[in-house]
């Protein structure tokens, strides 16, 4: 039995930074293991230029203590600046684009309503080798809240793949055993995997008639079934899913036990922690490497990260909240015991 291991340093291929002081509380927490981290751009103001781009990156680095690379998405709307799209594309200022649904999850508002108006950005994508990174939600009011990841695929992703099968793309934070299916039978496609959907299901977030708010999250988390073949695909089947925290904090102020809570759930504080609980769970310990480290890279076409971190098999409470100047989080996993710890 492995009591400690020896990975490369971890990325982190989906995390909210969000603004301000919250921002340099999230900067903290996710470079203080990982190398890299995409920073979803659904800012307040979202990222939609080259400028913004740039100063998103800048406000990371700064708040940065570690040699670490935040890699920012541009934000898809109806009219962006195609030139400027284009070059920020070939200047490395964005990491390809995300895809959000109008009205899918926090700060989506002037997400797509309709796909065929991004075809011309898709197009540039397509040309330009740049990844597209969805939440792949259809959200209409004829739609179950558990359904959404199902009809976007079937609705929106099938008609995206056909008219561009070239274009790189990542159904970000599977949540369900169809989704899985589908990345694992289809070319140029992988998914990220979050922590909080390997370990609840919906029993955990909706009971009589209100909500946990530290377990609501977008996409909200499914049955038992949904859960088993999450683990599957990333402890075991894993060469096409790779990590991705969705580590997305919210002022405790801003969690209701109601549907007016802000969806996310802040993981940082405790992510490769709990994702080697789960593994080791799984009996797939010596997998984690190359699901934390070795897959998103290739994916992505970067090196792979030259340091190493080292966890060790020792039990640790997480702590309730995370705070940081007049910012307070309540912490996933909060008061819970993990039983591995990063060492170095």
């Amino acid at each position: 039995m492995n009591n400690h291991i020896e990975i490369t340093q971890p990325d982190d291929w989906h995390v909210h930074f969000r603004e301000g002081d919250m921002l340099e509380m999230v900067t903290n927490f996710s470079s203080r293991i990982n190398k890299r981290c995409v920073a979803m751009p659904n800012t307040q103001i979202p990222i939609t230029d080259s400028n913004k781009a740039s100063i998103y990156k800048e406000q990371i680095i700064k708040a940065s203590k570690n040699d670490f690379e935040p890699l920012v998405p541009c934000y898809l709307k109806d009219n962006l600046d195609l030139d400027d799209f284009r070059i920020g594309l070939q200047k490395k200022i964005f990491f390809g684009s995300k895809l959000y649904p109008t009205n899918a999850t926090t700060n989506s508002k002037h997400g797509v309503s309709d796909i065929s108006k991004i075809f011309k950005y898709l197009e540039i994508l397509e040309e330009e080798n740049s990844p597209l990174l969805i939440h792949g939600e259809k959200v209409a009011d004829n739609i179950d809240i558990f359904d959404r990841e199902k009809f976007f695929i079937d609705d929106e992703l099938n008609i995206i793949r056909s008219k561009f099968p070239l274009l790189k793309i990542v159904l970000e934070h599977v949540s369900t055993s169809y989704g899985v299916k589908y990345i694992k039978d289809n070319t140029n496609i992988a998914g990220t995997i979050t922590p909080h959907h390997m370990l609840l299901t919906k029993k955990d977030v909706f009971f009589d008639q209100k909500i946990n708010p530290h377990h609501f999250c977008m996409p909200v988390v499914k049955n038992e079934t949904d859960l088993i073949e999450l683990r599957k695909a990333a402890c075991h089947d894993n060469s096409k899913f790779f990590l991705g925290t969705d580590s997305a904090p919210h002022h405790i102020d801003e969690k209701k036990p109601d549907m007016s809570s802000k969806p996310g759930i802040f993981s940082a504080p405790c992510s490769i922690e709990l994702y080697a609980e789960i593994f080791d769970q799984e009996n797939a310990i010596n997998n984690l490497e190359i699901f934390s480290s070795i897959n998103g890279a290739r994916f992505y076409n970067l090196p792979i990260n030259n340091s190493k971190i080292k966890l060790e098999k020792t039990e640790w409470i997480v702590p309730e909240l995370s705070s940081y100047k007049d910012i307070k989080v309540k912490n996933f996993y909060s008061n819970k015991k993990i039983n591995w710890k990063v060492v170095n």
